[in-house]
């Protein structure tokens, strides 16, 4: 098992607090604290897909005669890249190694891709943790392609929020819910639009005519829409016998994993 699958022991969120919808203060929380998360919610989702492309102890090496490969996903790139280095590989302000470092990410992060380019030091390729924060260029011989928990290296741009915007749905089913602090679970109507790789938009319909759209990347949970209610970003989530638990500011949802990734 690599060392992204062994940082979490149980599958789901290792989180500090007991009751997981009780208010966030994951905005506030440290850069060390947020890699932490990262990598446990990431060994969550592989954990219990039992996947190994989650976190490859020998990631797939990229073509360098493939051009597509190292475009951006509007061009029809992939949509991520792994951390396939042994050491820490150094993030820096600009495509070269003469620039700034301005972070550092370990062995079997996964990162967005925003396209590569060729200097003479070599290909770089800009990028930035799926959680967000400032994007920065690594050298693409420190990547690998990875694949999500359905098994799909993603290329192209994800499509599920224009799809799911226009009523475009993949899958609808009912899921339990709670739109309040310490309300008792009821029953939302979701409908989701799928996209490969575990990227999907999913808008949970509580029986008053409130919505909310939940927002997943690689077989996790991001961040929800802003609403009257909040704006989208204070969020709790763990997966759990193979259900999200996801809080979005005050609302509550339980999602079957197989609601998100088709299977």
């Amino acid at each position: 098992m690599s060392a992204l699958a062994a940082s979490c022991s149980m599958p789901r969120m290792c989180r500090a607090r007991t009751n997981w919808y009780e208010p966030s203060r994951s905005t506030r929380l440290g850069a060390r604290q947020r890699r932490a998360i990262l990598r446990s919610g990431l060994a969550a989702v592989g954990l219990w897909w039992g996947a190994a492309a989650m976190a490859q102890d020998a990631p797939a090496p990229i073509d360098a005669s493939d051009r597509s490969a190292f475009a951006a996903p509007e061009e029809g790139g992939l949509r991520r890249w792994i951390v396939a280095t042994e050491a820490p590989s150094e993030i820096r302000a600009d495509a070269g190694p003469v620039h700034k470092i301005v972070g550092v990410v370990e062995r079997g992060v996964v990162l967005a891709n925003f396209g590569c380019s060729r200097l003479a030091s070599g290909m770089w390729c800009e990028v930035a943790r799926l959680t967000g924060g400032q994007r920065g260029f690594v050298p693409a011989d420190d990547l690998a392609p990875i694949a999500g928990p359905d098994g799909v290296v993603a290329v192209g741009v994800d499509d599920s929020p224009r799809r799911a915007r226009r009523g475009d749905f993949d899958a609808a089913d009912d899921i339990a819910c709670a739109q309040e602090v310490g309300e008792t679970m009821g029953t939302c109507r979701a409908e989701v639009a799928r996209s490969s790789g575990g990227d999907a938009t999913l808008i949970a319909n509580f029986a008053n005519g409130f919505r909310r759209v939940l927002h997943f990347q690689h077989g996790l949970f991001l961040r929800g829409n802003a609403t009257m209610s909040g704006v989208g970003t204070d969020t709790d989530w763990h997966l759990d016998g193979g259900v999200y638990h996801v809080r979005v500011d005050d609302q509550r949802f339980e999602v079957p994993a197989g609601l998100i990734v088709g299977r």
